[in-house]
Formats: C-alpha cells, sequence, structure tokens
C-alpha cells in the first residue's frame, strides 16, 4: 500500500490538537499476539531512523513491493517522510529480539484534502517473520480509531490487485474497492469515517494509557 506524500496545512492545524500522536505522544499499548508473543504499540520517534531503516531493508522483496510498489530500495528521503511526517499518524510496533527492541511493523496515514473534508492517505506494513499474526489488522483498527478522533472524513489506500490478503481484509473493515482508474494494477480502497464518528480522540488515547 502507498499513502499520498502531499500533506495538506490545515491538517496540519487541525492534527496539532487532536488526535493520539499530539494528545499523548508517549503512550504505548501492549498487545499479545495469537502465538503468544507480546508486542508494543507506540507513535513513531526521531529515534526510530535506524531502527526503520532496518525493517524496511529486512522486508522481503514481495513484501516492500505490497508496501512501496517497488522491490527494490527504499530511499532513505521516503523512510525520513515517515518519521519526521506531522500532517497525520506514524505508528511503529516493536518486539525484544535477542533482547534488543526492533520494529516488526508500522503503519501511517497522511492527511491530504478531499472534496468533501479531509482523507488519511494510509498504509501498513509488516515484517515477513511476523505476518499472519493480527499485527496488520490490529493496526487498521488503530489507524481508523485515530482518523475518527481527529475529525477526518475518509481513510483511502492504494493495493496491488495481486495482494489479495490485504483486500479481503479491506472488505472485512468495510472499505469499498474499486479499480484504480489511473493503474490498473491498483484497487483504490477507501472507508467513509462518518458513521463511526462517536468515537473521540480521547477514547483513542484512553486506549493506549499506560496501566
Amino acid at each position: 500500500m502507498q499513502p499520498s506524500n502531499s500533506p495538506s496545512l490545515a491538517g496540519q492545524s487541525r492534527l496539532a490538537g487532536s488526535g493520539w500522536h499530539a494528545a499523548c505522544p508517549e503512550c504505548a499499548e501492549t498487545w499479545k499476539l495469537s502465538g503468544g508473543e507480546r508486542v508494543v504499540v507506540r507513535a513513531v520517534r526521531a529515534a526510530d531512523a535506524e531502527k526503520e531503516r532496518a525493517f524496511v531493508q529486512a522486508l522481503s522483496r514481495e513484501s516492500r513491493y505490497y508496501r512501496f510498489l517497488t522491490g527494490g530500495r527504499v530511499s532513505d528521503e521516503v523512510i525520513d517522510l515517515f518519521i519526521e511526517s506531522n500532517a497525520g499518524l506514524a505508528l511503529v510496533v516493536t518486539a525484544e529480539v535477542d533482547g534488543l527492541p526492533v520494529i516488526v511493523a508500522n503503519g501511517n496515514y497522511v492527511v491530504t484534502p478531499g472534496e468533501d473534508g479531509e482523507v488519511g492517505e494510509f498504509a501498513v506494513a509488516v515484517a515477513d517473520d511476523w505476518q499472519g499474526k493480527g499485527i496488520g489488522r490490529r493496526l487498521i483498527q488503530r489507524l481508523r480509531d485515530a482518523a475518527v478522533g481527529a475529525g477526518l472524513h475518509r481513510l483511502r489506500g492504494d493495493v496491488l490487485s495481486e495482494n489479495r490478503r490485504m483486500l479481503a481484509l479491506m472488505r472485512e473493515f468495510g472499505f469499498s474497492t474499486r479499480r484504480n482508474p489511473e493503474d490498473s494494477l491498483l484497487y483504490e480502497v477507501s472507508l467513509v469515517l462518518g458513521e463511526l464518528a462517536g468515537y473521540s480522540a480521547q477514547q483513542a488515547v484512553a486506549r493506549l494509557l499506560p496501566a
């Protein structure tokens, strides 16, 4: 999945005062996975830059292709944008591997203007060894909840047509799917958030407060 890299200034202004990332940058949540592993999800930090590069470089060619639409090397500029952008929300999932915390998944949305309101262009990626454990599903839930709390109108993204598992998950979450009119290899997935508007930014933060 490939989000847009064109943040809206209006989105930056409004998100500066609401949502998980701004309201509680140190909040974290521990997830217990289906195999018994424990991971932590939190907002990305500037200090994560090297860990994020290592995460992206360790992805298989297929996983990089599904996430970045290229199986080759991902530029430092793309990784830096994920770390540094404040026009939306960026999350990382960490786990202890050989006693050290490493990033095993990430997800983000970037706010862009839309005809009916602001749109969150979102994407997620999960390390190959950690796929199939429910991490991607939970990341999408958190991004959705945060987008609702921030008052966004819609979430959207692009999914490669061959990425059937992601397309099935999108439909399960209620996203509409249609062929991208500009690229037949992609499906555009979209979820209108209006019906979820009762979910507040405060509730999203409360779920992540340390116990």
